[in-house]
């Protein structure tokens, strides 16, 4: 059978590096020896979309489904049908395994959904339609019989994630000169129980919650990638790098020190959760760092404790605090994080607590954070929230989004409407994916040349775009307490205007720093890193 598997690309997922669930549905179909390909479809009209999978002829295509895409999905497949009936169609992913009755009844455009991990379900749904056997016989889907919506029995998570093929790296291949990492899949699942996640989509299925590959499968498929592609930075995409517990630990430990038995240059980029780290991890943390870490993505989430429990962390404020206060030793880390500054149960003060959080921590350099809402997506506790306290709008999940939702205090709507003309600036959007850029440019050339002369020169621009954020974080704060405090949108075209100026203005003076560090580099002889 030929199929594709289709990445509608929107949104977040335009910033995607890959799709890995893909790579992994594909890389098991090749192992019965279907057709597969994986397509990437960045047009915004469903007749162009439709188009370049029908002139390719396929039996099937697979979409995987996010709340940003799924409008365009449903078009695109609608298109396909209009002209070709006999092409199946599949829906997998977020939106799919929450709402697949649902797709079912209201499209007919869809012709099956994979509830929850696809790579066994995928590949017996093929089979069966290759066979012409009844799609019944197949665990984890939702199908129609005679135009009435039908779901199979739970397919239980798979145990041993050592048993799946290396996901395929067809998108890779395709953009090999754009991409900037590749990922990596060591384990699923997440301990987390943020009301607000999707990660916990896989607590619908039967077995454990947490499953990990060993750090043997990992490290073997980061060197098979070095090896193969002379390809050295990898995003470990896993919900929490370090769950379960002591046991994670032990594990993301026993990576380390493989990576470095191996003697593999690597860089890598993990997610944490803040009430997992604290001054004992201190050894656990130079490991790591020793070994490639570079970037953590943390889920800090709230400035206040308020905000912590309504969003459903496990992690307290004091936790925020100690995890930030042993990770910011360690120079060569590059702190992101998750921080929902808006949802619909904030209070002014919440706000506020929110904006001193940022600003006094020293992490407030990337204004995005202070214009971030909640988005709220199908399935999880905070729509459950919103609908018992009727602030979750009607008619939203597959027409408009994820913002659809009414705040328990009026008064801050209004903070909604700033923060999404804020965030429409591309300067805002630019500035985060920069100051990353930077801290890599600086990080990279000091461990490799940390022994050269040219060290001091890295250190002096190091100090110098640390007095840059600083100066930038302070603009922040009192720009943002400003916009908010007037609760007006008024003068909201020169306020965007300001705040574009002053970020191009700051990129463009530790761009110019940068620039003659490089060329000192090259006169003395010096390779300059760029991946």
């Amino acid at each position: 059978m030929k199929i594709a598997l289709v990445a509608v690309l929107g949104g977040d997922l335009v910033r995607s590096a890959e799709h890995v669930g893909l790579g992994y549905i594909a890389a098991c179909l090749r192992e019965y020896d279907h057709e597969v390909c994986i397509i990437e479809l960045t047009g915004s009209d469903a007749h162009e979309n439709g188009d370049v999978l029908l002139k390719q002829n396929f039996d099937m295509v697979g979409f995987t489904t996010t709340c940003v895409n799924m409008k365009l999905i449903l078009d695109t497949a609608g298109f396909i049908k209009e002209h070709d009936q006999s092409i199946i169609t599949v829906c997998g992913g977020h939106m799919a395994t929450f709402s697949g009755g649902e797709i079912l009844e209201k499209y007919g455009q869809i012709d099956y959904i994979i509830n929850g991990e696809g790579e066994i379900t995928f590949t017996e749904l093929v089979r069966c339609i290759d066979h012409n056997e009844s799609p019944a016989v197949v665990k984890g889907i939702i199908y129609r019989d005679n135009h009435r919506v039908k779901a199979t029995e739970d397919r239980e998570l798979i145990k041993d994630l050592d048993v799946l093929p290396y996901p395929a790296r067809d998108q890779f291949d395709q953009n090999r000169g754009s991409m900037q990492y590749i990922r990596i899949s060591t384990s699923r699942g997440c301990l987390g129980n943020c009301g607000f996640c999707s990660a916990f989509v896989g607590r619908k299925q039967k077995g454990a919650v947490w499953r990990g590959r060993s750090p043997q499968n990992v490290v073997d498929e980061l060197e098979y990638i070095v090896n193969k592609y002379n390809f050295h930075t990898f995003d470990f995409i896993d919900s929490t790098f370090e769950d379960p517990g002591d046991i994670g630990k032990r594990r993301i430990r026993e990576i380390a020190k493989e990576i470095l038995n191996r003697n593999l240059d690597v860089y890598y980029n993990c997610c944490f959760r803040a009430e997992n780290w604290c001054e004992d991890d201190k050894e656990t943390l130079e490991l790591l760092v020793q070994s490639g870490l570079e970037k953590i993505n943390i889920g800090f989430e709230s400035g206040n404790d308020r905000g912590l429990k309504i969003l459903n962390k496990r992690a307290a404020l004091q936790d925020n605090f100690a995890a930030l206060n042993i990770l910011k030793k360690y120079q060569d880390i590059y702190i992101t994080f998750g921080f929902i500054m808006l949802h619909p149960y904030s209070e002014w003060e919440d706000i506020f607590d929110n904006a001193k959080f940022l600003y006094n921590t020293g992490i407030g350099q990337v204004i995005r954070h202070y214009f971030w809402q909640l988005e709220v997506y199908p399935g999880t506790k905070m729509e459950n929230r919103l609908i018992h306290d009727k602030l979750l709008k009607t008619e939203y999940r597959f027409e408009d989004g994820m913002y659809r939702y009414n705040f328990a205090n009026p008064e801050l709507e209004v903070l909604s409407d700033i923060g999404k003309e804020m965030l429409a600036v591309k300067s805002v959007w630019d500035f985060e994916i920069f100051d990353i850029i930077i801290h890599t440019f600086i990080t990279r050339h000091r461990r490799k040349y940390n022994q050269h002369p040219i060290l001091e020169e890295i250190e002096s621009f190091q100090e110098l775009v640390d007095r840059q954020r600083k100066q930038i974080a302070a603009f922040n704060y009192e720009f943002v307490m400003n916009l908010y405090s007037s609760k007006s949108l008024k003068n909201i075209d020169k306020e965007k205007e300001r705040l574009d100026s002053f970020i191009l203005e700051n990129m463009r003076t530790i761009q110019k720093e940068q620039y003659a560090l490089g060329l000192k580099m090259k006169r003395q002889g010096l390779q300059l890193i760029n991946r």
